[in-house]
């Protein structure tokens, strides 16, 4: 359904029942990630309180960091719940074992001061992360989750091999979700993950991979309990560990670029603001949870295809999703029903989703134009990503500090991307003149293209413009010159000016 328009955008009313199921959906597509609590407070050897208290103080973030991001007024007006990140995983670890949770809580905070800082210069973030990063950016996003989604899907723990029931689970699974979300009944179509995940939970429990056993641990769960937050006990900083949390910030707003770009394409409601608000709220709502005991928190990839795959973009999704996880945020029993949900089918539910955040990427790679010098600037970034997937010994004897540049793909990847990028961009001038005859208008306006890495279509449409606005002059003095915004063409002494795409 990428290339269909959404069937309720942002601003369309939804039937109870769809948008009760479209929220459980969505809540489906964050369980995975609710695992990071878990591996953080593992990683410390952390008691089963603190976990649950993790989980708990996470989800309350996350809620009002949903709500203030999907609001009309002051936020996006996407549904984009705010779910536990892996950008910062690698630092987080760092700061429990260093200072436990109130070194975690004012490292986060203070990361959330600074992508809100950042969020005021988005004048300038289109040089530094043009549609073409921001593609790599979203398909890197695909690669670095092949750590998570495949040993989820194929029942692998502790880097053991697949298990063969597991696998079954799996795809079954993933093939209930794509054949249910290709149906002809609209039924079908918006409720796929849900009817896919059933089918795989049925699937799991024949056999033998869930068992029911687990149920009754439920018994010895309250229902409602208030987790301790983590002002109680203060916060500490150190400096020493700015750097690893820098490298999370990066990485987390180029993925929110990154979302934002595909969700404003998807349902044509962004504007220019729009990142700069993303930004803005994404910080505050990660500053937010550090404060309360959480963990690093950004918005959802997951989601963000999962809203593609199934044409619902309704805002209030993210007002159902974000109201939910506030009150999960004091029922126990929720952090242990995200713990017991198949892993198969948790891997199969994120492989859907992930695919349509490559998809993304790749669209935005192929609207663009690009030279020798920026197909360098796109495939060097994937290689490198890659490579720290692949041969992570290759980064082994790194000092502590550079080995968190390689720690994975996302990170390796979206850091020489911005670099190769900035570095690419030195000596290309942003004016282009020259006299020509007529037949040789419209490749001059494509050289250019290539030469500025504009969207292609958009460069094909204003070449065969401009060759026929020259058409009549025989020889013409052709002058092209770009801002951040827009395209200036000059043809015999006429000129137009084009918003850029």
């Amino acid at each position: 359904m990428a290339d269909e328009p959404p069937v309720y955008n942002t601003d369309d009313a939804l039937p109870k029942g769809t948008l009760l199921l479209s929220v459980i959906q969505h809540l489906f597509a964050i369980a995975v990630y609710m695992t990071y609590p878990v591996i953080i407070s593992a990683a410390v050897c952390g008691t089963a309180d603190m976990t649950a208290n993790l989980i708990s103080l996470t989800l309350i973030g996350c809620g009002f960091a949903t709500l203030l991001l999907s609001s009309k007024r002051f936020g996006t007006g996407f549904p984009m719940p705010i779910i536990p990140n892996s950008s910062y995983l690698p630092a987080s670890v760092l700061a429990v074992g260093a200072g436990g949770i109130p070194l975690l809580s004012g490292m986060l905070i203070l990361s959330g001061l600074l992508e809100m800082l950042v969020s005021r210069f988005t004048r300038f973030f289109r040089r530094i992360f043009p549609e073409e990063v921001t593609g790599v950016v979203l398909f890197l996003l695909g690669i670095a989750i092949i750590p998570t989604a495949f040993p989820l899907f194929f029942g692998s723990t502790n880097g053991s091999p697949l298990d063969p029931a597991s696998a079954v689970v799996g795809a079954v699974t993933l093939l209930s979700i794509i054949l249910f979300s290709i149906a002809k009944p609209r039924f079908c179509k918006f409720y796929s993950t849900i009817l896919g995940m059933a089918l795989g939970c049925v699937t799991a429990v024949i056999l033998g991979v869930f068992s029911g056993d687990v149920l009754a641990e439920a018994a010895d769960l309250a229902l409602f309990a208030i987790p301790t937050p983590a002002f109680l006990s203060g916060y500490t900083f150190d400096a020493a560990l700015l750097v690893p949390f820098l490298i999370g910030v990066v990485c987390i707003i180029m993925k929110t670029a990154g979302n934002l770009t595909l969700l404003s394409s998807y349902t044509g409601k962004g504007d220019r603001n729009t990142l700069s608000r993303g930004l803005l709220l994404e910080g505050a709502g990660l500053s937010l949870t550090g404060a309360l005991g959480g963990i690093g928190v950004g918005t959802s990839s997951s989601d963000a295809g999962l809203v593609v795959s199934t044409g619902i973009a309704s805002r209030k999704i993210g007002v159902g999703v974000g109201l939910l996880l506030i009150l999960f945020g004091f029922m126990p029993v929720v952090a242990w029903v995200f713990r017991i949900l198949p892993r198969p089918v948790l891997g199969a539910v994120l492989l859907y989703a992930i695919v349509f955040v490559m998809i993304g990427g790749i669209q935005s790679l192929s609207s663009r134009m690009l030279d020798t010098r920026r197909t360098f600037a796109v495939l060097l970034p994937i290689l490198i990503g890659v490579s720290s997937g692949f041969c992570p010994y290759l980064y082994a004897d790194l000092p502590a500090w550079a080995a968190l540049f390689f720690a994975s793909p996302l990170t390796a990847g979206s850091i020489t991307a911005v670099l190769l990028g900035m570095l690419f961009k030195i000596g290309i001038p942003h004016r282009k003149s020259a006299v020509l005859e007529h037949a040789a208008v419209y490749d001059f306006v494509q050289e250019c293209g290539k030469l500025w890495t504009l969207n292609r279509l958009q460069v094909s449409a204003i070449a065969k413009e401009t060759e026929e606005r020259a058409d009549a002059k025989g020889e013409v003095t052709l002058t092209l010159s770009r801002d951040r915004a827009a395209l200036q063409v000059s043809a015999g002494g006429e000129s137009k000016r084009y918003l850029l795409q």
